[in-house]
């Protein structure tokens, strides 16, 4: 299962995390979701590979948050 770790960079209302965290897990291939808000980070276990990180990507967006994935998260194949 990869891991990754997003940035956020446009950060949704605040408390908005849980909407954020509910967003990724209702993807059926996403394992665990932990949003550190502080930080200005999530991470997340999928399973799959560059498709889905987009699709989660799509589902932060969808979210309210802008996110950048880690360097070299894009490798996955």
């Amino acid at each position: 299962m990869p891991d990754v770790t997003l940035a956020l960079k446009e950060p949704g209302r605040g408390g908005d995390e849980e909407r954020l965290e509910r967003a990724l897990r209702r993807l059926e291939f996403v394992g665990l979701v932990n949003v550190d808000r502080e930080r200005g980070l999530v991470a997340v276990s999928y399973e799959g590979g560059r498709e889905e990180l987009d699709r989660i990507e799509e589902a932060a967006r969808r979210a309210g948050y802008g996110v950048d994935p880690s360097a070299g998260a894009r490798e996955v194949t």
